[in-house]
């Protein structure tokens, strides 16, 4: 299990990288087409309505995820601890006139604060624990909030040993951890390189670049540019293997109830439900 205590998100995003300013630049290009995405893999993953059940999504992002639990009528608390996500997810609130709607600033490592949301239905929390500096008690947090029979929706960085020209999990430690530290035209050379090495692989494996990108949002609504950054700058960056989550999710008092592979790097799927 890759352990990486060196230092936690929340203490350094406004000296180095900050997810949420990536995620302000997303959601003023955010349109219908994205949301619907967003609703539907929402859906979709969960397989059921979730209609009326409480919803805590834990590191919010841009918001774009708790605006589709909004929309399919859950009763959604929204947290995350870089105030310009927080910000992001106030936005979408105000703009979509959702009621049932909270939004609060606080850390997945906060246990007196996690613990006074209360209990709920779903715990979703999507690429985030992995990156608060402390994974395993992150994600131990999330699951306390859980009540009996509810679910737990988490995507954790898969760990890579094996398909090496993609980049093994401990060398993109290395790589982020190198990006976050550097400066603002370091990082621009870096992420246009990288974007580049991208490309070169989506027309060597038979794919136009240019449909690729436009028809990115299909990927949970997301966005191609947005998602190079956020993947570059992903740093504390921690990543499991799919057997470590579910033994240690197990062992939490959770069964499993689907998952979804990723074959090298990216993030593993995983739904749980509490006994």
């Amino acid at each position: 299990m890759s352990q990486d205590k060196k230092e936690l998100y929340e203490q350094r995003y406004d000296e180095l990288f900050s997810f949420g300013k990536n995620w302000q630049k997303f959601i003023k290009k955010l349109d219908k087409k994205s949301v619907d995405e967003a609703k539907k893999s929402l859906h979709d993953f969960l397989g059921m309505s979730i209609d009326d059940k409480s919803f805590l999504d834990i590191g919010c992002g841009s918001g774009l995820f708790s605006l589709a639990a909004g929309l399919l009528d859950a009763k959604v608390t929204s947290v995350d601890i870089d105030r310009h996500s927080v910000a992001c997810a106030e936005a979408l609130k105000k703009k979509y006139k959702l009621k049932n709607w909270k939004v609060k600033i606080g850390s997945a490592l906060n246990k007196e604060f996690l613990d006074s949301l209360g209990k709920f239905d779903i715990v979703y929390s999507w690429g985030v624990l992995h990156h608060t500096g402390n994974m395993w008690v992150a994600i131990e947090n999330a699951a306390s909030l859980i009540r009996e029979n509810g679910l737990f929706y988490i995507a954790i960085y898969n760990k890579n040993t094996k398909y090496k020209l993609e980049g093994t999990s401990k060398l993109w430690q290395k790589i982020k951890r190198m990006y976050s530290h550097s400066s603002r035209p370091v990082r621009l050379i870096l992420y246009m390189l990288y974007i580049a090495y991208l490309l070169v692989g989506i027309t060597a494996k038979g794919f136009n670049p240019v449909k690729y990108i436009r028809n990115y949002k299909s990927n949970r609504g997301m966005n191609f540019f947005t998602d190079v950054e956020d993947w570059l700058g992903g740093y504390p960056y921690e990543y499991a293997s799919v057997n470590e989550i579910v033994n240690f999710v197990g062992k939490l008092g959770f069964r499993k109830i689907k998952i979804k592979e990723v074959r090298s790097l990216g993030c593993n799927e995983f739904l749980f439900e509490k006994k």
